[in-house]
């Protein structure tokens, strides 16, 4: 009570003040203490702008007590002024500082700790405290329990001040409520939008059988205040224009778990009724017209009207008509649930670029920069390049954040300079790990990546936007190193060089001999449109057949010894992918031709021709059902006899036929080992559901088969299995489990029961 009463006599001061201000002299300035405890007159003193001497100036009186506000050490400070002459008077600072701390005590921290708390308080013996200070720091300590999943916990405090020595006692009081998760999520009132599909769109999880392992149902209130909004955006998308989210209802399901409960008004289902664009006189409104996504009829949705709203504003823009502002506004109809649409354009400035700069990039060179801009010095300003420009930055990798900007040039109207600010994300990657697969048994690797190697770039060679990786594998049946390097832009054209040097022991192909590869690969490839890529490339490889066993076939101990490969590959890519590890929509397709001997030398004299798509569909709650399929065949010709082991066709393992041995699918010696084929067919079809995040089930269906001449195709006689997987999307080491059980063998497999497989990476 006293304290407001302080205030208010300290605001009643402020206003007649200045009617008695002028000419009044401060005779003397006073620093009176009204708290506990002594305070340093002097330290009051050298914070006080106001002198005596001095004109008096509420400016200076209320500046001093902001001043003596910011030192942190005053709890309460207000000023009075006592008449001591007829022009004097004397200005009294009424001080009441805060207190020291003398001890402190914690109670009810049970779970988190009194240690822990009085960390997050940041506040010990000796340290200033005050109301205000605790309850600043009290929401930290909150936003702790919070973070950890509490259930509304609360602090509670007092402070005990001696009198005498200004020491002040705090005992503070944690009261932590239970831990929760959340057992079950329902809504009340929707009839739209299902339940299912609302709570996948939700940040707070609910119950699952591996909750405990995700700890994906934990209770965290910030989330359930988000998933309000995003429920109402749901909704508004849809064309509910009045919908209600209401504040969810938390009520105790028992063992430290809740239910949480969103009640939701739907309202009426809104439709578009008329669509009408205002303002446009550079164009023809039925032109413009022509870029709208919506029309009478339809649902209302938000999202809808906002794309419809961007496509006009894209229409101006890409002209060039810079500051071109389009306002949407729906008018709903007083007696029925439909709203007329209307766009308002404020069209902006013709507009051209003089220049464009680049701001930030201390290690990527400007070239690297500007050869992936969709737009350039004399256009006019195109925004949807620009924004085109600035994804295409984005999507490099080099730079966490990217941002264009115009600056006018004030040479003449509509004249600017667009500037590309970027600031640069790190590049380089170093990576160990280790992991066992059903082919490879145990295998640990290391590897070194620059995605911005300079090769030329002495001493950090890093900002030349090519990039370089050095990758070594060891495991039980195989050891591999390979140092690759591509320049996307080869002689500053689109045009990539690829270079890759290897050697590889591999002694998991067979268990009659181990394959010794040696060798390298330049090529380059270019882009065709947006999706499509032609790649050609060299290669020279020295193959080495080992270690063959005692018991091998003739076959087999035929191809004991060293070849030369030299070979030519011609390969057409097809990507539209909405992803390159885990797509969700669209295809990948290849198709290659390879001819090694001949006038390229080598002692391998063949052919080889194959085809391979994936085909991805979307559809309900992120589920994808996805089409892979694969033919290939491989000849001799000239002087060869035969084809080589190592350049036949093996099917059979985790990339292909599931449910049986690696390579096990075609045609085998007489001791039933693998020895490849000259053609083959694989076909799989394969549906995932996503369970949590980087988590998903798969069930499929593989079928192919690999025969043994060329060109020849029995459909007679095929392998096929069906099984059922579990996903772990990790980035950088995917990991597939997959079980499958064998319907259809040839006559080399009479397997019948299921196989377990794993294998690291993915597979298209």
């Amino acid at each position: 009570m006293m304290q407001s009463l302080r205030v208010f006599s300290f605001l009643c001061l402020l206003l007649v003040m200045p009617a008695v201000a002028f000419g009044v002299t401060v005779a003397e300035v006073r620093v009176e203490n009204r708290g506990p405890g002594e305070i340093d007159k002097d330290f009051i003193l050298a914070h006080i702008s106001l002198k005596e001497g001095d004109p008096y100036s509420p400016g200076a009186v209320a500046r001093d007590v902001r001043a003596l506000h910011d030192t942190g050490r005053i709890a309460y400070v207000s000023t009075e002024v006592e008449q001591i002459g007829p022009e004097d008077i004397a200005v009294i600072y009424v001080i009441e500082t805060k207190a020291r701390i003398r001890s402190i005590r914690i109670e009810g921290a049970d779970q988190v700790g009194n240690r822990r708390i009085r960390n997050l308080l940041e506040l010990g013996v000796g340290d200033l405290v005050d109301e205000s200070i605790l309850a600043v720091r009290a929401k930290e300590v909150k936003e702790h329990y919070r973070k950890r999943y509490f259930i509304d916990p609360s602090l509670s405090w007092s402070i005990d001040v001696d009198a005498e020595t200004g020491l002040a006692d705090v005992r503070i009081t944690v009261d932590e409520g239970p831990r929760a998760g959340v057992f079950r999520i329902r809504f009340e009132g929707n009839e739209a939008i299902s339940s299912r599909q609302l709570r996948r769109n939700m940040r707070q999880g609910s119950w699952r059988p591996w909750s405990w392992i995700t700890k994906g149902n934990l209770y965290d209130p910030n989330d359930l205040a988000m998933d309000r909004e995003t429920l109402r955006i749901m909704y508004m998308n849809e064309g509910y224009l009045d919908v209600r989210v209401g504040e969810p209802q938390v009520d105790d399901h028992g063992g430290r778990r809740v239910n949480v409960t969103i009640p939701i008004e739907e309202g009426p289902l809104y439709r578009i009724d008329s669509v009408e664009i205002r303002g446009v006189t550079l164009f023809s409104v039925e032109d413009v017209e022509r870029a709208i996504r919506i029309q009478s009829g339809d649902a209302a949705s938000l999202s809808s009207v906002e794309a419809s709203r961007q496509a006009i504003q894209d229409y101006f823009g890409s002209r060039g008509y810079y500051r071109t502002a389009v306002n949407e506004r729906l008018l709903p109809h007083a007696d029925e649930a439909v709203v007329d649409v209307v766009y308002e354009v404020r069209e902006g400035e013709l507009a051209h670029i003089r220049d464009i700069r680049i701001s930030g990039n201390t290690r990527t060179q400007d070239k690297v920069i500007r050869r992936e801009l969709a737009i350039y010095p004399g256009d006019i300003f195109d925004q949807v390049r620009v924004r085109r420009s600035e994804m295409r930055l984005r999507n490099m990798g080099y730079f966490d954040m990217v941002r264009a900007s115009p600056e006018p040039t004030m040479r003449e109207a509509g004249e600017y300079d667009l500037v590309f600010e970027v600031d640069e994300a790190r590049t380089g990657q170093l990576m160990a790990g280790a992991g066992f697969s059903s082919i490879d048994n145990v295998i640990g690797f290391v590897e070194i990546a620059q995605n911005n190697f300079d090769l030329l770039g002495w001493p950090y060679f890093t900002g030349g936007g090519q990039r370089a990786r050095i990758r070594t594998q060891i495991g039980s049946r195989r050891s591999d190193v390979d140092i690759s390097f591509v320049e996307p832009w080869f002689l500053d054209r689109q045009l990539s060089l690829e270079v890759d040097l290897f050697r590889s022991d591999k002694r998991f192909l067979s268990r009659e001999f181990d394959q010794l590869d040696m060798g390298g690969r330049i090529g380059l490839s270019r882009a065709l449109g947006t999706h499509n890529r032609v790649r050609i490339s060299y290669g020279f490889e020295e193959i080495t057949i080992r270690n063959i066993s005692d018991d091998a076939s003739d076959i087999i101990r035929a191809e004991e010894g060293r070849r030369n490969k030299s070979s030519v590959t011609l390969s057409l890519i097809h990507d539209s992918r909405d992803s390159f590890f885990i797509p969700t929509r669209g295809n990948r397709s290849s198709l290659s031709f390879m001819v090694a001997g001949g006038p390229l030398q080598g002692d391998t004299d063949i052919y080889s021709m194959e085809a391979r798509t994936s085909q991805f569909f979307p559809l309900w709650f992120n589920h994808v059902f996805s089409i892979r399929g694969s033919a290939a065949t491989v000849d001799r010709y000239g002087d060869s006899d035969r084809v080589p082991i190592f350049d036949r066709l093996f099917m059979g393992g985790p990339r292909n036929v599931r449910g049986f041995r690696f390579r096990d699918v075609g045609p085998k010696d007489q001791f039933g080992e693998p020895v490849g084929g000259r053609t083959s067919a694989f076909l799989s079809a394969e549906y995932t559901v996503p369970v949590v995040q980087n988590i998903r089930l798969a069930t499929f269906y593989d079928i192919g088969m690999v025969w043994e001449d060329a060109y020849e195709i029995d459909l007679s006689n095929l392998n096929s299995a069906a099984g059922i997987g579990i996903r772990f999307d990790i980035p950088g080491f995917p990991l597939r489990f997959d079980y499958a059980w064998p319907i259809e063998h040839d006559e080399f497999n009479r397997r019948t029961s299921g196989r377990f497989s794993f294998m690291i990476g993915h597979v298209f």
